[in-house]
């Protein structure tokens, strides 16, 4: 543990403190929506493909990783493709053609490399940007080589991808909020967008704790591994085995939960996405990376395993993003709002509608509590005096 603080003191020694980005900054890229990226088994058969695409859509999915002959039957089907290819150069050499698609969300470069790897890497952004302004490669970093500040530094992505499968015990899961604060810090302080890839052999509180405590983070685009997700009963040859004229389509466990919490995502994506984050305050207990609210904070969270995103709008409207990161069991959150706090509402997820939060309230102080289910996370509008 020491030697890791050691690593962490010697990576971020000396950078200045982080403040929150002006309102009225333009980020260099933005995501379209909150991304959530599956793997689908795609049959041979054209025709077939689209109605897979199709299938894959209507399940929340809103993007799929693929190579690039996959890319016409998503387009088809409204699916965007995160175009991966074991040839780089030929997504290049096909970048300048598809700077305007809609159906494209970005070019996949490489994997979990060290810091030799990253001056190339540059290069290789600068080209494709050079051929498709419009569009990030993505290069996952691994939390655990702790070398992704001197990744961006040198790469300067348009998008910071990585992993960190925090759920397994040799990954160093006592680090998941350290990692979480770095990777924040890093993209409030260079404008750049999230991208997590998440470790999908889990149970359900598992996934959705694994995608709603990012949320908080700013993460606003996953991934996952193993990537198996949208499945196609298919021969040995791969062509569909058609049931009364039609290929047979489904999902894996794991993917129902996502496909689930995608919908979610679809509700309180488009307030998300036009927010930007400003901190985030645990209760107790305290682990590596965290930090309560303090005293005189504006909204102070009390209860156990549960955490708080604070976040603001152009308008400089507050929104909060409540999440119980403990999976065993439901767990009440309590806030405590300074008097400037006249109301609360939280988005409900089902209707897509705004409903009130009764807030009890003296002279000092205001406080509203919230149950939150094992893992899950609600969106809270703030409304001021």
């Amino acid at each position: 543990m020491r030697r890791f603080a050691a690593v962490v003191a010697a990576l971020i020694m000396g950078a200045p403190p982080l403040a929150a980005q002006p309102a009225d900054q333009k980020p260099r890229y933005k995501f379209p929506a909150i991304m959530v990226i599956v793997y689908a088994d795609f049959p041979n058969d054209p025709a077939h493909r689209e109605a897979m695409a199709r299938y894959t859509l209507s399940k929340n999915f809103n993007c799929v990783e693929a190579p690039l002959n996959w890319l016409e039957p998503c387009r088809k089907a409204g699916l965007m493709i995160r175009l991966g290819d074991i040839d780089v150069n030929k997504l290049l050499k096909e970048a300048p053609k598809l700077k305007d698609d809609p159906a494209v969300f970005g070019y996949f470069v490489s994997d979990r490399r060290t810091r030799t790897a990253f001056p190339g890497f540059a290069r290789t952004a600068r080209e494709f940007e050079k051929a498709d302004p419009n569009h990030p490669t993505l290069f996952i970093n691994r939390a655990e080589y702790n070398q992704f500040p001197e990744f961006v530094d040198v790469v300067k992505p348009m998008v910071l991808d990585y992993y960190h499968y925090h759920w397994y015990p040799k990954n160093h899961p006592e680090r998941y909020f350290h990692y979480l604060k770095m990777f924040r810090d890093l993209s409030v302080k260079h404008d750049i967008p999230q991208m997590r890839c998440i470790g999908s052999n889990n149970p359900p509180e598992k996934l959705r704790q694994s995608m709603y405590v990012p949320l908080a983070y700013g993460v606003q685009a996953f991934h996952f591994w193993v990537p198996w997700f949208v499945q196609c009963k298919m021969d040995k040859d791969r062509n569909a085995v058609l049931e009364n004229g039609k290929p047979v389509f489904g999902l894996s466990e794991q993917a129902q939960t996502i496909s689930m919490i995608a919908g979610e995502f679809k509700v309180i994506g488009p307030t998300l996405l036009k927010l930007r984050s400003e901190a985030i305050y645990h209760t107790e207990p305290q682990s590596i990376g965290t930090e309560k609210a303090p005293a005189d904070a504006w909204v102070r969270p009390e209860g156990n395993s549960c955490l708080v995103g604070l976040f603001r709008d152009a308008k400089n409207d507050r929104y909060l993003l409540a999440v119980n990161h403990a999976v065993d069991k439901a767990r009440v959150l309590s806030l405590v709002f300074s008097p400037d706090v006249a109301g609360l509402e939280l988005l409900d997820r089902k209707t897509g509608k705004w409903r009130d939060i009764p807030i009890e309230k003296n002279l000092r102080q205001g406080s509203a509590s919230l149950e939150l289910a094992p893992g899950d996370g609600e969106l809270l509008r703030v409304i001021r005096k």
